[in-house]
């Protein structure tokens, strides 16, 4: 009894030793249990077999909202994949020794896009690996039709965890050549009448001459009377005729399977209200405008999705908001998808637009009266007529297109010296009033 009495007095000694003085010994970091590790790649929604090389007598999973594991002896189990991310899962045996850390990984069908591109492109060495969540495409294809398609069909298993590394042997572009053609056609006549009747007592006007804002192109006056009664009369006219012509020849170049775009016109200030009777402005394009996205086949045919517009500014259908004058927009466009050999044309036209407006102003009863009535009577019509027309032609991109674009580093022609521009009215090297001067 004394001798533990006496083990315990120096063993408390030793303590309060060890207490006084804290920092006589450093303290130890405390570290993970040392195990073997390795990662595996699951399948979202599918289960995927493992095996163990010890008998396991305890698993235990950090997440397993991301990742069900279930035992089917102490050396095997299988592992179901519920939601994308990872987690890990610890492996203990008989005496709580851990033998093994399994990461898992919770992310897209690697294995299954692999057979399905091997189906679909059995001579190409495409190969599909699991890069975290993600999948990664690898391999040198033939042409960019291949690619495009491996892509295609890659982006159905992954839509938001693509990574392409697909690279082209023969890398082919395609030169898209679009002649844009617009021809308005318009005519207009304009007949006015306003007259007025009285004397020094009384007067009767009628008729306010022309129904359109333009001035008159002609006109006759009329004046006469009898005693102290007076008679003018004023007849207006006004004819109007006219072809606006645009054409937009724009060359564009594109990877197949890429879109690419063009806008030739300009952008207009669109007054947007906001609270607190604040107004904002928007910048909306007009003109002429094309988006086209090429995709070349296997068979060597270019699949061409086109959608060209033209646009322009209506200010006859103006709007005003606030005091801001919006004019309208005037938009004719199209949307198509064709395959052509390379240097064939796609003619899209047939986008004809007719309109006729009429309007009649007169005095009431008496401007219905045959013949007489005319001079109670303006009249006015307008027709107009526009035709679109838009030729595409898609060709592959050769070495005569590489040169041709080297020399157009510099625009053709030369700038003109002071006389020429002066006295001559040359501007770069054509005429100013006569196209195709030298």
């Amino acid at each position: 009894m004394l001798n533990t009495r006496t083990a315990l007095g120096a063993f408390a000694c030793a303590f309060a030793l060890a207490a006084a003085v804290p920092h006589a010994a450093p303290a130890q970091e405390l570290r993970s249990e040392p195990a073997p590790r390795r990662s595996i790649h699951v399948p979202r929604d599918k289960s995927l077999s493992f095996r163990l090389a010890q008998p396991a007598a305890r698993i235990v999973v950090s997440q397993p909202e991301i990742a069900k594991v279930t035992a089917t002896s102490d050396r095997s189990f299988y592992v179901q994949g519920l939601e994308f991310g990872s987690t890990n899962m610890l492996v203990y045996g008989p005496g709580g020794r851990l033998l093994e850390v399994l990461d898992i990984r919770v992310g897209y069908d690697a294995e299954g896009l692999q057979q399905d591109l091997a189906a679909a492109f059995p001579n190409e060495p495409l190969r599909v690996r699991n890069l975290g969540e993600a999948l990664m495409l690898t391999g040198e294809v033939t042409d960019t039709g291949v690619q495009y398609k491996a892509e295609a069909i890659a982006q159905r298993y992954a839509p938001d965890g693509l990574i392409s590394r697909v690279s082209v042997r023969a890398s082919q572009q395609v030169v898209l050549e679009v002649r844009v053609l617009e021809a308005t056609r318009s005519a207009l006549q304009d007949i006015g009448v306003e007259g007025a009747i009285g004397n020094n007592s009384w007067a009767v006007a009628f008729g306010n001459g022309l129904i359109g804002a333009s001035p008159a192109a002609g006109a006759l006056g009329i004046s006469g009377g009898w005693g102290d009664t007076r008679i003018d009369l004023m007849l207006t006219a006004l004819e109007e005729k006219g072809v606006v012509r645009t054409l937009a020849r724009p060359n564009l170049v594109a990877i197949p399977g890429q879109k690419a775009t063009f806008h030739a016109g300009g952008e207009y200030p669109y007054p947007v209200p906001q609270r607190d009777d604040l107004i904002s402005l928007e910048f909306r394009k007009y003109g002429v405008e094309l988006t086209f996205t090429p995709v070349v086949q296997d068979n060597g045919l270019i699949r061409l999705d086109v959608e060209p517009e033209v646009s322009q500014l209506d200010f006859t259908n103006s709007l005003r908001v606030q005091g801001f004058t919006v004019p309208g927009l005037i938009v004719r466009r199209t949307h198509t998808t064709v395959e052509l050999k390379p240097g064939e044309s796609l003619a899209i036209g047939g986008l004809f637009q007719r309109e006729y407006t009429n309007a009649l102003r007169q005095v009431p009863g008496i401007g219905d009266v045959p013949v007489l009535g005319s001079l109670f009577r303006s009249a006015r019509w307008k027709k107009a007529e526009t035709e679109l027309v838009v030729i595409v032609t898609p060709k592959f991109a050769s070495t005569a297109d590489m040169a041709a674009a080297e020399a157009m580093r510099t625009p053709p022609g030369r700038e003109p010296t002071t006389p020429d521009l002066l006295l001559r009215g040359r501007a770069l090297d054509k005429s100013i009033t006569e196209e195709g001067a030298p």
